[in-house]
């Protein structure tokens, strides 16, 4: 069993609209960034269904949304936490009340609506075989860090640096396992399910992504994602 648990529970705080609905109901073309989203998994003929774990008080907008544009999919709708690993934990909770322990968890966030096919068949393949997998790019920029974000203190080995999208996926008794071991030791600040697996020293391992699935983050965003609107409505898998 595959199992599509993505994320719009974010407030959006970046994109700084006022006035606006949360970045993940934003109006891209023909129908909202979210809706595009739940359609890449919809279609996929290996994904069995969907648990969206949406921002509180914004269910039944998305109740109504999912009837409008008909995607069938969806058997769960999850409030989210205040933080994104609680938005995960609650996912993987309701979850884990209907589904095997075996079940393949494909996490992903509704504000990356141009997944391709292959980026979730890849996961669900990799995860089947070695137990994880996260979607990743090697860096073509050089990446340094710095604490005070005035002076660059380190570079990194651009060959060896990748930057980190989703969907990460895992099957449900693993991400369950670690997730109560990282609330109990209080580890639950951290960004993505990934990075906490990795700080609890796993092994993951990478699958490529595509410089086409983009987050929605910040404005500057919306201009690149209304272009990959046009291309994806007319060449399904680029």
């Amino acid at each position: 069993m595959n199992v599509a648990l993505v994320l719009a529970a974010g407030l959006g705080l970046r994109m700084n609209q006022d006035g606006e609905p949360p970045k993940q109901f934003f109006k891209l073309g023909d129908k909202p960034v979210l809706i595009h989203t739940l359609s890449r998994f919809e279609k996929h003929p290996d994904i069995d269904s969907i648990c969206v774990v949406c921002l509180p008080t914004w269910e039944e907008y998305l109740q109504d949304l999912i009837a409008r544009y008909k995607i069938k999919k969806v058997r769960w709708i999850v409030a989210g936490g205040n933080l994104r690993q609680e938005s995960v934990y609650n996912g993987l909770c309701a979850l884990e009340r209907d589904c095997p322990d075996t079940a393949l968890v494909i996490v992903h966030d509704g504000v990356r609506p141009f997944i391709k096919n292959k980026i979730i068949s890849d996961n669900i393949t990799c995860a089947a075989m070695h137990g994880n997998a996260m979607t990743g790019m090697c860096s073509t920029d050089t990446l340094v860090t710095s604490y005070d974000g005035l002076i660059a203190e380190t570079a990194m080995v651009r060959d060896s640096t990748f930057t980190i999208q989703t969907p990460q996926t895992y099957p449900l008794n693993y991400g369950l396992n670690f997730y109560r071991k990282a609330i109990s030791a209080g580890m639950v600040n951290t960004i993505n399910c990934c990075e906490l697996f990795m700080a609890m020293g796993e092994k993951i391992y990478i699958v490529n992504g595509r410089k086409s699935n983009i987050k929605l983050t910040t404005p500057d965003d919306i201009a690149y994602l209304k272009f990959l609107s046009t291309i994806f409505h007319e060449h399904e898998e680029l």
